[in-house]
């Protein structure tokens, strides 16, 4: 309290008067976030720990409001106004920046993936235009999407995989080709099933 009015920092008045910055810091948190247990401490009627950690629980929630305040100041500068002419509390403006954050985020997702889909020559109208209608929600959107996403992604390894197979045995393609019209090739192709007939064929004729 003596200190307050003075220029100089804690740590010369710890130094002048043989106190620990500590002390005399955990002192002044006290005197600036929970003054009301101030006089308190001085008396000796409560403990400087005890009294500190009240002053940091006050400083921390503060320190969170601020946060708040100043994280809607800049993603919804609307919320913040009504917050500040008490038209909406600082939590529920909180929430409403946060559902909207996540509606963007969502409609990002699901953006990204009509643009695959269409990319892809996948005619059906887009997820997002369906979200934006009121047809389906974003969360159904996105679900779609991520639905979409996961089958692609197992075609498209599927499908590696089976040219893989192909590149693997494509000299007995060739071998075939070489020879298309012996015995030997007859006898290869003779007992597959129609479909593996045909596309054996195709295939020798390519190679």
């Amino acid at each position: 309290m003596a200190r307050s009015d003075s220029e100089h920092s804690l740590r010369e008045h710890a130094r002048r008067n043989g106190l620990s910055l500590t002390r005399l810091s955990n002192a002044a948190t006290v005197l600036k976030y929970a003054p009301h247990l101030a006089e308190q401490v001085r008396v000796g009627a409560l403990g400087l720990d005890i009294a500190y950690d009240a002053a940091r629980e006050k400083k921390d929630r503060a320190a969170a409001v601020l946060a708040q305040h100043e994280r809607l100041r800049e993603h919804a500068p609307d919320l913040a106004e009504q917050v500040v002419e008490g038209l909406i509390y600082l939590d529920d403006a909180t929430a409403t920046l946060d559902q909207r954050q996540e509606e963007e985020r969502l409609r990002q997702q699901v953006t990204h993936a009509d643009a695959i889909r269409l990319a892809d020559g996948d005619a059906t109208p887009p997820l997002a235009q369906l979200a934006e209608h009121g047809d389906i929600t974003w969360h159904q959107a996105h679900q779609s999407a991520e639905e979409f996403l996961a089958r692609r992604q197992d075609a498209i390894y599927q499908t590696q995989r089976a040219l893989q197979r192909i590149a693997e045995n494509w000299t007995a393609v060739q071998d075939l080709a070489a020879r298309p019209d012996t015995a030997y090739a007859r006898e290869v192709v003779e007992d597959l099933l129609p479909e593996d007939r045909a596309l054996a064929q195709r295939l020798i004729s390519l190679g």
